[in-house]
This record gives structure tokens, C-alpha cells and sequence, in this order.
């Protein structure tokens, strides 16, 4: 069945006082396959058999839980990913899968889309650092490889992500940070985010930033007469 047959069979399911209904579980799980194979996403969903795993431990299952954060990073800069965390009990969250997409999510959340592409193309070379997230960097790429659109949606967070922070780019720059995207994949993402090309091409013009930034006089007025209300009244001190 197709995500949008899914998508819309649920949404009635889960209306109302029938939201948390444990039947709904597998119907949910089979939504949430449907969002990795079509590249689809429904945050009501995603969120909502989270909180049913929550409700009825002995239905969890945690390779349905890890496609769902997965789904979350591919919405960033949306706070979805933090949500799905707050929603998995912390007795869950020692296991090892989900620990590796924790550390993905932190590494994406952070924009340091130099490790993650490095991590994707099996560049990455781990440190000796006892806390190296990494350490078997190669099982990022298999966790990554069945979500489809993975990647261009992070490329797309990057570029959310350039037009707020720079405001000239240059296109050698912009190919790493999209992981080494090839002359015509940046000509099209710099077309969609309408940044216009200098220098004959070798640098994108994304905003200026500063024509944006007001001044802003904060005029903070305060009322006397109740500040000395408060000074005057019969107030008990505070104990500790």
C-alpha cells in the first residue's frame, strides 16, 4: 500500500481519544517503511508511534525506531530529531545502533558537514581518542544507504544552513560542503536557493546579510508606584 493510502487511513486512526490506541502500532510501523522507500516524511506519525512504544514496551522495536530518527535528521533544521529522542525511554538508549545515529545527529546539528560527508564516502579515519564516536565508521554508511534520499536532503539542510551564514561563497566551498557535488548538481541547488553566480561562476552571491540587521531601541518602562507597593507590603520573608 502506498504512503499516501497509509498516510491518510491513519491520520483518521489516531484522531481523538483513539490516538494511543496499541492496535495502531503495526499500521504505523508499516507508515513509517512507506516514508524510507517513497522518500516521504509525516511528523504526526513519526512522533506518534514513538510515544505508542512508550505506552506499550513489549510492541517496541527498535529498527522502526531508528528508521524514524533517520526520517527526523532529514528534516533538519526542524527540531523533530530532538523530539524523537525525548521520546525513547533512556533504558533504550544505551543500545548501540541508536547511540551511532545519536552521534550522526550531533555531528549534523552542529553543521559539520565536513565528518558527515567524510563518514558517507568512507573517508572518515577515527581518532585514538577513547570517546571517538566513530570508531567503526564504515557502519554509518550501511545505516544511511537504505533511506532513500538521505543525502540530498542533507544537502539541502546545507544549504539552508549557507544562505543564513554567508554571504559570498565560493563554488569550490560549496561542491565540499555539499560532499564534493559535481558543477551541475551546485549550478541547481544554488538556482533553487536563487543565489546568483560571480566571477565568471566561481563564486555564488547568497545574501547580504547585513542589509538585514536593525538597530532596535528598547524603551523599558517600569512603574514606580508598584515597585514601592511591593517595598511597602506586609511581605514574609523567604526561608530556605
Amino acid at each position: 500500500m502506498s504512503f499516501e493510502r497509509l498516510q491518510r487511513d491513519l491520520h483518521e486512526a489516531i484522531e481523538g481519544v483513539n490516538r494511543y490506541n496499541p492496535e495502531n502500532v503495526a499500521d504505523l510501523a508499516s507508515c513509517v517503511q512507506a516514508m524510507v522507500t517513497e522518500n516521504k516524511y509525516d511528523k504526526d506519525i513519526v512522533l506518534t508511534i514513538l510515544k505508542l512504544y512508550q505506552l506499550n514496551p513489549e510492541k517496541y522495536d527498535e529498527a522502526v525506531v531508528r528508521q524514524v530518527l533517520l526520517k527526523t535528521l532529514m528534516v533538519l533544521p526542524s527540531s523533530d530529531f530532538a523530539l524523537a529522542k525525548c521520546l525513547i525511554d533512556t533504558n533504550r538508549l544505551g543500545s548501540q545502533e541508536l547511540r551511532r545515529i545519536f552521534d550522526l545527529g550531533a555531528v549534523l546539528e552542529s553543521c559539520n558537514f565536513a565528518v558527515f560527508w567524510k563518514l558517507v564516502k568512507g573517508t572518515y579515519k577515527p581518532t585514538t581518542n577513547p570517546n571517538e564516536p566513530f570508531k567503526v565508521p564504515g557502519e554509518i554508511a550501511k545505516i544511511i544507504k537504505p533511506m532513500v534520499g538521505f543525502e540530498d536532503a542533507i544537502r539541502h539542510y546545507a544549504c539552508r544552513v549557507i544562505s543564513v551564514t554567508f554571504q559570498n561563497i565560493e563554488k569550490k566551498l560549496l561542491s565540499r560542503l555539499l560532499g564534493n557535488a559535481s558543477d551541475k548538481e551546485v549550478t541547481a541547488l544554488a538556482k533553487k536557493f536563487k543565489w546568483e553566480t560571480k566571477e565568471n561562476g566561481e563564486v555564488f552571491f547568497v545574501d547580504n546579510h547585513e542589509d538585514k540587521i536593525k538597530t532596535r531601541n528598547i524603551d523599558e518602562k517600569i512603574q514606580f508606584s508598584h515597585v514601592a507597593d511591593l517595598l511597602t507590603s506586609n511581605v514574609p520573608p523567604l526561608t530556605f
